[in-house]
């Protein structure tokens, strides 16, 4: 599940389609609108500023609908494990947030050059040496965390450059929250 963060949207995913909600919008009885997939969404997430909808896949690829979850979504494909990480920057690009997924070890960041499917551009994000667990930017930022199951915590820039590298943590990360203000991970 994932809340648009406006609070106007509620996606939901299961296997075979994507399920968007408008809750207090247009009629009560008004059905949502549904999105067939080819396999099971693992992860949502909705940008920020300007309602994008992504969805990480059990199938290895990722599926980005356009503003207001609008039209047909774009395919990304070619990750080297089910997409199971995403995050947004709260931060407005030229056309889109920053953008982050995570396969297997890998971070990708997803800069937005131009329109249409292939106007995304990839940032593969190599330094985790297990699975990347969680992802989170900072509130009001471009500083990206990623946490893996090796133990180790990673600090980007909106870049990909390697800021900060945090090792010791043996047993692994789940889950990665930054405090309100961006301070404190």
């Amino acid at each position: 599940l994932a809340w648009s963060a406006d609070g106007v949207q509620l996606a939901a995913t299961c296997h075979g389609e994507v399920v968007l909600w408008r809750p207090g919008v247009g009629a009560s009885g008004d059905p949502p609108q549904r999105a067939p997939i080819a396999s099971a969404g693992l992860a949502l997430a909705f940008s920020g500023p300007s309602r994008q909808l992504a969805c990480g896949m059990l199938e290895r690829s990722l599926l980005l609908w356009p503003e207001d979850c609008q039209g047909q979504p774009w395919q990304f494909s070619g990750f080297p494990a089910k997409v199971r990480q995403l995050a947004w920057s709260e931060v407005p690009g030229r056309l889109a947030p920053l953008f982050a997924s995570a396969a297997a070890e890998a971070v990708i960041l997803w800069t937005q050059v131009n329109r249409g499917s292939k106007a995304w551009q990839p940032e593969p994000l190599l330094w985790h040496e297990k699975r990347v667990t969680a992802l989170a930017f900072a509130p009001g930022s471009t500083l990206l965390a990623s946490a893996s199951s090796d133990g180790s915590v990673a600090l980007w820039d909106g870049r990909g450059r390697l800021l900060q590298p945090l090792e010791g943590q043996g047993s692994g990360f789940n889950v990665l929250a930054w405090r309100p203000d961006g301070q404190h991970l």
